[in-house]
């Protein structure tokens, strides 16, 4: 896959996730949700967490300080704030290239490789997000797809039971969405 698609993906991926956010009624906020430290309202934390960092990685700063979950956007602020940095990283990755080195919150490698992993991780929370409220959780273009060919290189070893939890199996008929999800440990709840 050339960068372009790729970085073309991390977008729809982007997008996609930033409609569930809009479609999301306050009151199921509270829904748990298939990644089970978060209800809908921290996934969505987690979510404009990733993207902040994902912008962070593109502009070649650190994103240390970005925290796991970002808590301080007000809920009726959480879709908006979202769309707005999925606008931003647009711009940020449209300036790089697939061998540009960058640092991403799992170390250095090229943006390709970082765009890659951005990808599976915007796409399996939108999975979540979606599942846990009601909607149709098959992420759009054969996006999902594409993440499972490369899911494996992305998550090492070494960070399952870190930033990753261990895989769990499909179900038989799942969706490639769903499929991805279970490759990074998330279930139907």
């Amino acid at each position: 896959m050339t960068f372009q698609q790729q970085r073309d993906d991390y977008l729809a991926a982007l997008g996609w996730v930033a409609d569930l956010m809009a479609s999301t009624p306050p009151a199921q906020l509270g829904l748990p949700t298939p990644c089970a430290e978060y209800d809908a309202r921290t996934l969505m934390g987690h979510l404009i967490g990733t993207a902040e960092r994902g912008l962070g990685t593109a502009e070649r700063r650190s994103t240390s300080h970005v925290p796991h979950v970002v808590t301080d956007v007000p809920d009726e602020e959480l879709a908006s704030t979202y769309a707005a940095l999925a606008r931003r990283i647009g711009d940020a990755w449209a300036a790089l290239s697939g061998g540009d080195q960058v640092r991403a919150p799992w170390g250095e490698c090229s943006a390709r490789e970082a765009a890659r992993g951005f990808t599976v991780e915007t796409v399996t929370h939108g999975w979540d997000l979606a599942v846990a409220t009601g909607r149709d959780s098959e992420a759009p273009d054969g996006i999902a797809a594409r993440c499972l060919m490369v899911a494996e290189s992305v998550i090492p070893g070494r960070l399952r039971g870190v930033m990753y939890a261990e895989s769990v199996p499909a179900e038989l008929g799942a969706s490639t969405t769903e499929q991805l999800a279970n490759l990074l440990g998330h279930q139907r709840l």
